[in-house]
């Protein structure tokens, strides 16, 4: 009998077979994609024979943009619509008493580089807020954090480290990419790939993470979705892991039992989308994609948001996405490190329109 791998060794393996294999939102001419006309499921299995592999794609008929910032009633309808949908209830309160217990803390993870263009992350976690309130989780066991304060106050919420009312702060404090050690686990995790140290708010702070992310282009990884949001946005020294489009990496942090035990749910703020030149977003790159998606898979996430990414490149006669140096190759390295299903075929991508 042979002698089974190590963590390491397997990660190492299968990393060789990967590589081998709102105030300016006036200004923005943001118009609107083509939508269906009603609800569809596309392909794949149903949530009830895989139900990590069920990326619930909810859009609004209605403009989700009212003025300059997201109607949130518009957010929560299709929030709603979306956990129902996914946990497969008949009401939001029990979808996400399925999710999330009273008891708990919860941390609300939001990728807020470009916040300030790509609206929607206040209305968002207030939508989640109110949802977790409502199963009854006290609002100070509720934490919206980012990696860095100014990433988190552009995306419009105010600091509070008090014992009343959600909880808002970052890892680093305020002090910037030299003040995230401070902030970090002083215990070094095994990625395979380099030692790590993570943010104490989700080693110390918190029982259950949702991992709020954004639908983005990116210059190194491809994109930058529900992956990345947190491979790179939960450690302390995020920028010696970028090399080689940061594969292995994002799969390899993702992977580590203390950060991935804790993720409950992958929410991708799609309100406003970037197709190119992330992931700092410019005002020419970003479309209206008016809507949210929800899953439990990361990787099927992420292969959904690629491809829709990748539709708007080739419509607007761009490059594809794997004709350029940065390959988003991380989501088939997240696929074989067993984190989900990259899988068109074992993917049920549910288009839903409210």
């Amino acid at each position: 009998m042979s002698k089974p791998k190590t963590r390491r060794e397997f990660i190492k393996d299968t990393c060789t077979k990967t590589l081998l294999g709102g105030i300016f939102l006036s200004q923005i001419p943001l118009p609107l994609d083509p939508l269906p006309n009603d609800v569809e499921t596309n392909s794949g299995l149903t949530n009830e024979q895989n139900p990590l592999s069920l990326v619930v794609d909810v859009k609004s008929k209605k403009d989700v943009i009212k003025g300059l910032t997201p109607d949130i009633s518009l957010v929560k309808q299709m929030m709603n619509t979306g956990i129902t949908s996914l946990t497969g209830t008949s009401n939001p309160k029990d979808a996400w008493k399925s999710l999330f217990h009273e008891d708990e803390r919860i941390g609300i993870k939001i990728n807020g580089l470009g916040s300030h263009l790509l609206a929607g992350n206040y209305q968002i976690c207030w939508a989640i807020v109110d949802a977790l309130k409502d199963i009854g989780v006290n609002e100070n066991n509720i934490i919206v954090w980012d990696q860095y304060q100014y990433f988190l106050e552009s995306s419009g919420f105010r600091l509070n480290t008090s014992f009343k009312g959600v909880r808002a702060y970052a890892t680093d404090k305020g002090g910037g990419l030299d003040a995230l050690d401070s902030g970090s686990s002083h215990r070094e995790y095994d990625s395979g790939y380099g030692a790590v140290r993570i943010s104490r708010i989700l080693t110390e702070d918190v029982d259950s993470l949702i991992n709020l992310c954004l639908l983005k282009d990116h210059e190194t990884a491809g994109v930058t979705i529900s992956l990345k949001n947190i491979s790179h946005g939960v450690i302390s020294h995020p920028d010696d892991f970028h090399s080689n489009s940061c594969d292995p990496f994002i799969a390899a942090i993702n992977s580590i039992p203390e950060i991935r035990n804790k993720i409950r749910l992958h929410i991708c703020n799609g309100i406003l989308g970037l197709f190119d030149g992330g992931p700092m977003p410019h005002k020419r790159h970003i479309w209206s994609n008016n809507g949210i998606m929800l899953s439990k898979d990361p990787v099927a996430l992420d292969t959904i948001g690629m491809n829709i990414i990748e539709g708007k490149r080739k419509g607007r006669d761009m490059p594809s996405l794997f004709n350029r140096p940065n390959l988003p190759k991380h989501i088939e390295t997240a696929n074989r490190f067993g984190l989900g299903v990259n899988d068109a075929n074992l993917i049920n991508h549910k288009n839903i329109l409210i």
